[in-house]
């Protein structure tokens, strides 16, 4: 009877395995839709960072794809993500490495490291693109192609997140923990034909958001540090002629911390408020003043229940996404909202859902 009962549950074992793996293989020669990646950070040091997927027109979520495609963890605080005819790009902060899979498949076709603290691609073209690190004094250049690192942009600053406009690519300074001696409160220019480092401007501490609207003028959004003084502001800067245009200066006590722009460059969506407690908030470019009431409000959401919001994305087509990371340790939601602020639906997704990128 024990043998039987054994067999038993040894078969049902079997047959979950086989069954996973049939699922695994059939995704694996499935091709991805049109929608949305949730790129999921994870715990710290846990190298538990997920990878979603989610696709809008049929409103269905798949969960840990990276690993369901090629059966291997992602790594430690995924951080950002890129795509181009070449591939996809997966930076992995804390592994120290960039994934390239393939755009359709997510297949595993190479891997670049021997890097310090990767955090952002901005892409140049088929053969050059920039990342921007957390630890080391400027940006490495690397050939997406082949991924094979091809020089370093010497900036004096650690470097973050950026933005092209036109031959020159503006660079946020958003941290200077591991190199105290430099600045966490410019933005720079780097010249794409050149790599080199061609000016730059202040701003206040911690400019993390960078965007670019229809006037062609960049939009940055700084937290204003942790530190006394702290000067949360948000700027609109001439590329070119490097005018600051406004500036919008925050309450004591605010904490904005990410910012997204529409595709048609009009509308600005930033979240701000007390740590933890952080409002969307809509503001067209062409405003006179920051914006005094939420367009979401993370504590009087459509079930009653707090959010913790911690990044915005907006579709092509206007709807507007808000990642909730709850505690930091259980899987997090993903909000999805129209171009009126009405709510449409949440998923989950993983640990910590950060960077969002349309496909």
């Amino acid at each position: 009877m024990k043998k039987t009962l054994f067999n038993i549950l040894l078969l049902g074992i079997l047959l979950a395995f086989v069954s996973c793996n049939l699922d695994d293989k059939n995704l694996q020669d499935k091709n991805i839709a049109k929608g949305l990646f949730i790129l999921n950070e994870g715990t710290f040091t846990y190298a538990n960072s997920s990878l979603t997927f989610y696709d809008p027109e049929t409103d269905t979520v798949e969960n840990n794809l990276f690993y369901k495609v090629n059966l291997a963890p992602l790594g430690d605080v995924a951080n950002s993500m890129a795509i181009d005819e070449n591939g996809m790009y997966i930076v992995v902060n804390n592994s120290k490495y960039v994934y390239k899979v393939d755009e359709k498949t997510l297949k595993y076709e190479a891997k670049l490291d021997g890097l310090t603290s990767p955090r952002h691609i901005m892409l140049i073209d088929k053969n050059k693109a920039y990342l921007s690190d957390q630890e080391s004094t400027g940006l490495w250049i690397f050939n997406p192609e082949t991924m094979q690192k091809t020089g370093f942009v010497e900036t004096g600053n650690t470097t973050e997140k950026m933005v092209r406009v036109g031959n020159e690519v503006v660079v946020t300074n958003w941290s200077n923990y591991y190199q105290p001696g430099t600045s966490n409160s410019t933005i720079q220019f780097v010249d794409i034909t050149t790599d080199k480092l061609v000016d730059e401007m202040d701003v206040t501490a911690e400019p993390h958001s960078i965007v670019l609207d229809k006037n062609k003028n960049i939009w940055v959004l700084c937290s204003g540090g942790y530190m006394p003084p702290c000067e949360p502001a948000l700027f609109c800067i001439n590329p070119k002629t490097r005018e600051v245009l406004k500036r919008f200066d925050f309450a004591e006590g605010d904490y904005p911390s990410s910012m997204a722009i529409d595709k048609a460059g009009e509308n600005l969506y930033i979240l701000n408020g007390g740590f933890g407690a952080l409002d969307l908030y809509k503001m067209s470019v062409d405003a006179s003043e920051l914006p005094t009431v939420p367009f979401v409000n993370s504590q009087q959401t459509m079930d009653n229940s707090p959010k913790v919001f911690s990044t915005v994305a907006v579709s092509e087509d206007g709807d507007i996404y808000l990642t909730d990371v709850k505690n930091y340790m259980q899987n997090g939601d993903v909000l999805r909202y129209d171009s009126d602020g009405n709510f449409v639906t949440k998923f989950e997704a993983g640990i910590v859902p950060g960077a969002i990128m349309f496909n």
